[in-house]
């Protein structure tokens, strides 16, 4: 049998870790960042993606692939959807 493709790997290892809204947050704030869009925009830009029909487990955007606890922190980053 085959070894699965490095992004099918990686969609199975991030199931075995069972991620959650709260881990992903958590990972996201110990990323180091050159970029950060500050504190009021990212909680502004995590309230659009809530209230976001694409967004899939309070943390997986469904039209890009992104948490989106990681990518709302990049002041660089946009919404697919250009909500922000």
């Amino acid at each position: 049998m085959s070894e699965p493709c490095p992004v099918c790997r990686n969609k199975q290892d991030l199931a075995n870790m069972q991620m959650t809204p709260e881990l992903v947050e958590e990972m996201a704030s110990q990323e180091e960042i050159s970029d950060y869009c500050g504190k009021d925009e990212y909680e502004r830009r995590l309230k659009l993606c809530a209230e976001c029909p694409k967004l899939i487990s309070e943390m997986t955007c469904a039209l890009c692939g992104c948490f989106v606890q990681f990518r709302a922190r990049h002041s660089t980053a946009h919404c697919i959807l250009e909500k922000w």
